[in-house]
């Protein structure tokens, strides 16, 4: 039986006016997350009508390849380095 691949979209919003910070904090996720095996595509996106809003719209070969992603230090680094800048959790939303 072939695992199903997941989708990930995860929205970011930094305190007002730390949308800058936070896109530091989120960018450097970008490149080593799609050349994990796991991967199928990782994009980030910055909100046009609001620089404080982020979104990452991930696409996985399998709950495992997630798994994975989440102990890589790339990923742990982005979750420690954006706690202090949101104004609420990420809204994450798994298909």
């Amino acid at each position: 039986m072939t695992e199903k691949s997941v989708l990930i979209i995860a929205t970011f919003s930094a305190k007002p006016g730390q949308g800058d910070a936070l896109f530091e904090v989120l960018n450097p996720c970008v490149a080593p997350s799609r050349l994990e095996a796991g991967n199928v595509h990782y994009d980030l996106y910055r909100s046009v009508e609001n620089p404080d809003t982020f979104l990452f719209h991930e696409t996985w070969k399998s709950q495992a390849a997630v798994d994975a992603h989440e102990k890589q230090p790339h990923f742990q680094t982005l979750i420690a380095g954006v706690k202090p800048l949101l104004a609420a959790p990420p809204a994450i939303v798994k298909l």
